[in-house]
C-alpha cells in the first residue's frame, strides 16, 4: 500500500517520537521484564515502525523540539516543490511504500498499549508510566494519532500527480489541477485532525501550514 508523508514538521515530530522515547525504550530497557506475547507485539511493531522510517525520504526525518520551530531547510536537489492550480506553494507530499503488515503490527501494539493503560498495573504499564514521567505528551496519544494519520487513504488523483516527483522520480515542480487541489484540501484537513484535534491552537497552527 501507498502512503503520503507530508513535508510536515508536526508529522515528522509526532512520528519519530513513535520510536523515541516510545518504542525504543520499551524495547531495550523493558523487554525482557514483559510477557512473551507482549514482548513479540511490541518487537514487531517496532519493526513496522522501521520499515516505514526506511522508506521514507531521509531529508523528511529532521526533528525539531518544537513542532513550529524552523527546520534546518533541506537542499533543493532532495525533493520537489508542489503548486495550486494558482501557483501557491503547497506542503510537499510524498508516496511511501508501506507493508500493510507494518500498519497491522503497529495497530496490534497500539491495542496493546492502551489495554495496559486501562489496567494500571502490570509490568507494561509501570514501563509506560516510568517512559511518560520525564515528558509533557501523552505517548500512547501520540501513537494513536500518527497511526490514524498513517491510514489515511491516499487520494488517487493526487497520488497520481505525484508518480515522478524528486527524489525518485525527474519532475522537480508539480502544479496541481482543480480535481487534485480539491483532494490535497480534504487530505490536509483529515491529516491535521488526526494529529492535533482537541487542542484549538495547535490544530489552528497546523491547519495554517496547509492553507
Amino acid at each position: 500500500m501507498q502512503i503520503l508523508m507530508p513535508e510536515d514538521p508536526v508529522f515528522m515530530t509526532r512520528f519519530l517520537e513513535m520510536e523515541e522515547p516510545l518504542l525504543h525504550s520499551l524495547y531495550y530497557l523493558h523487554l525482557g521484564h514483559l510477557p512473551r506475547e507482549q514482548a513479540e507485539t511490541i518487537r514487531r511493531a517496532y519493526e513496522g515502525w522501521s520499515d516505514i522510517q526506511a522508506a521514507t525520504p531521509k531529508f523528511l526525518s529532521w526533528h525539531t523540539p518544537t513542532a513550529f520551530e524552523l527546520a534546518e531547510p533541506r537542499r533543493e536537489s532532495e525533493g520537489y516543490r508542489l503548486h495550486s492550480p494558482d501557483g501557491e506553494q503547497l506542503i510537499s507530499l510524498y508516496a511511501v511504500e508501506a507493508n500493510t503488515e507494518s500498519i497491522s503490527c503497529l495497530t496490534a501494539c497500539l491495542s496493546l498499549l492502551e489495554e495496559a493503560e486501562k489496567e494500571m498495573g502490570g509490568a507494561l504499564a509501570g514501563a509506560l508510566q516510568e517512559i511518560r514521567k520525564p515528558r509533557e505528551r501523552d505517548l500512547v496519544d501520540n501513537f494513536r494519532r500518527v497511526l490514524r494519520a498513517l491510514r489515511i487513504p491516499a487520494p488517487p488523483a493526487l497520488l497520481a500527480s505525484l508518480r515522478d516527483a524528486a527524489p525518485d522520480g525527474p519532475v522537480q515542480e508539480v502544479s496541481l489541477d482543480a480535481a487534485q487541489h480539491a483532494e490535497y484540501a480534504t487530505y490536509g484537513v483529515q491529516f491535521c485532525h488526526a494529529l492535533s484535534s482537541g487542542d484549538w491552537f495547535t490544530y489552528t497552527m497546523h491547519r495554517s501550514l496547509y492553507l
